[in-house]
């Protein structure tokens, strides 16, 4: 093999070696070849990263993208859990989406005061930390809240496990007749390494800020509509 190997590398004792143009020209041939199959590479690479499969609510009114390779465990046609197995932490990263009909007179805003009281009962330890305006979609209003809880996966297991810090964030908007709400939940130490996955979810909501105001549409007192919120719940 080691013979074989040495024929290929040293050049031919019969053959004149290249001259210097021809060396230049096959050196930034290998170049160009190397750089393709780079490029080529993390083309592959970013595919499989941005993956994604959807999930469609209430008959197709809306259509959610998740990342291929987490597992759904739950779709009911107005929801669907999907959770990443193999997650570094104890505690899954999930993306958790529900929707329900809008209770008559009921606004982006009191739907959000419920969702938040509704948290603040359900899960330990739970803090938001901000809300922000947004929109989704096709210009539709949203509001996204950021807020942190307690959860404790192996508690019903038996095992001595410390709990875990979630960091989690809430798309809340209203759609033909229903609320929707698109959580993205994670350990908080894990939050960044899960930035691409989310991504897949938010950008499939086309989830952006709303344009800025325009000079008419400042109060007299100097502040303009409430783009950012203080989270109170």
């Amino acid at each position: 093999m080691t013979l074989w190997v040495d024929r290929l590398i040293k050049p031919s004792p019969t053959n004149e070696p290249p001259a210097p143009r021809e060396q230049l020209r096959n050196d930034l041939a290998v170049a160009a070849t190397v750089i393709f199959a780079l490029i080529l590479a993390f083309g592959i690479r970013n595919q499989v990263f941005t993956a994604a499969r959807f999930a469609s609510l209430n008959e197709g009114v809306v259509r959610i993208a998740y990342p291929e390779r987490w597992v759904m465990r739950a779709d009911d046609g107005s929801g669907f859990i999907a959770i990443r197995f193999g997650s570094p932490s104890i505690y899954d990263s999930r993306i958790e989406v529900s929707s329900r009909p809008i209770n008559a007179g009921e606004t982006l805003d009191l739907a959000r005061f419920d969702r938040g009281l509704k948290l603040s009962a359900e899960l330990p330890g739970y803090r938001e930390l901000e809300a922000t305006e947004m929109q989704v979609l096709n210009g539709a209003p949203a509001i996204v809240t950021t807020y942190g809880f307690i959860a404790d996966p192996t508690r019903d297991a038996g095992a001595t496990s410390l709990p875990v810090v979630v960091e989690a964030q809430d798309v809340m908007f209203l759609h033909e007749g229903y609320f929707y709400v698109v959580s993205l939940r994670a350990d908080a130490a894990d939050w960044d390494a899960n930035a691409r996955n989310f991504a897949i979810v938010t950008d499939s909501l086309r989830l952006q800020q709303p344009p800025r105001p325009t000079a008419a549409s400042v109060s007299t007192s100097g502040f303009t509509a409430g783009v950012q919120m203080e989270g109170g719940n």
